[in-house]
């Protein structure tokens, strides 16, 4: 090998040549959080109403009024919210009560809503649907848009309580185009019953303890061997509707004993009620995952196993 001998060009060693790889690898590895998400996460996972009011105007601001029945909605929404009906990508078939929506009719509900991969995403529920919340959150982060999605902190009922202003006008929208990308957040029991035991994954059932331990539940009562119980409902206030403080999450996840790098995977009964969990973990820093068909699959599989607690 031949080198420049000049005073302005020195010889590039190997040794050189393996620090500038290093270097180069600690730079990528720095871009992507240490749970493994990715870094066009640009928005707060939740924001509050005070910020809304700040940036209802803000032309990226796209509220979504999450309400079961669309006369919710049209009886008062946040000005120039629009109606996001739950079952539009919360669905069910002859097998499970909760499976994912499909991708294509996803993308194609959102963009009807008028939504962009600029747009920032607000989720707003109402009547303390926190579970449907959530479950909506997952979705879009299953298309790789949770990082353009927040929730809003106590949502509608908060909002009207704060004084915000209330709108019944439909407002008019110019249909919008988004590139998606499967995340997989969705995961089917093959998949759990795989990776029993795999050390990449920490299974975390979000259920109250009586159904953890197997005291009520499903047609076989207990829980997925190895699974670790953290109700959701302890990772929020069930009367604000609030997450708690990331700090006090970060404990409540510490005190599970998640090995470093490992994905949580959380359950519940049917995959709705384990949603606000999965939430919870991203606030944390962690990269979780969703087992869909929950206990209500699980359980009956009669060729797995199931355990309770001693």
């Amino acid at each position: 090998m031949m080198y420049h001998k000049d005073h302005d060009h020195r010889p590039i060693s190997i040794r050189h040549l393996i620090g500038a790889l290093v270097i180069l690898t600690n730079l990528i590895a720095s871009s992507v959080v240490c749970s493994g998400r990715p870094v066009e996460e640009k928005v707060p996972v939740t924001v509050s109403v005070q910020w809304l009011n700040e940036h209802l105007k803000s032309p990226e601001v796209v509220v979504l009024h999450i309400a079961t029945i669309l006369r919710d909605y049209q009886n008062g929404h946040i000005e120039g919210a629009r109606f996001l009906w739950p079952g539009w990508l919360i669905i069910s078939n002859e097998t499970e009560s909760t499976v994912p929506a499909d991708i294509k009719s996803v993308k194609e509900k959102l963009e009807e809503l008028g939504i962009t991969n600029d747009s920032h995403i607000v989720l707003c529920g109402t009547s303390g649907n926190i579970n449907q919340v959530c479950r909506i959150y997952i979705t879009l982060d299953n298309i790789g848009l949770a990082g353009r999605t927040s929730i809003l902190e106590g949502g509608f009922n908060e909002w009207v309580s704060s004084g915000g202003s209330v709108s019944s006008v439909t407002p008019a929208v110019k249909k919008g185009k988004i590139k998606v990308t499967q995340r997989g957040v969705f995961v089917d029991t093959d998949w759990v019953a795989g990776n029993l035991g795999n050390s990449q994954y920490f299974i975390i059932d979000a259920r109250p303890k009586p159904g953890y331990d197997g005291i009520v539940g499903s047609q076989r009562q207990g829980h997925v061997p190895g699974a670790r119980n953290l109700p959701s409902s302890t990772l929020y206030d069930s009367k604000t509707y609030h997450f708690l403080p990331a700090d006090q999450l970060k404990e409540a996840f510490s005190g599970l004993q998640i090995p470093a790098g490992a994905r949580p995977v959380f359950y519940c009964g049917t995959g709705n009620s384990a949603c606000p969990g999965y939430v919870a973990a991203v606030i944390a820093g962690f990269n979780p995952l969703l087992y869909d068909g929950s206990m209500e699959a699980w359980s009956s599989r009669l060729d797995l196993p199931v355990e309770k607690s001693k």
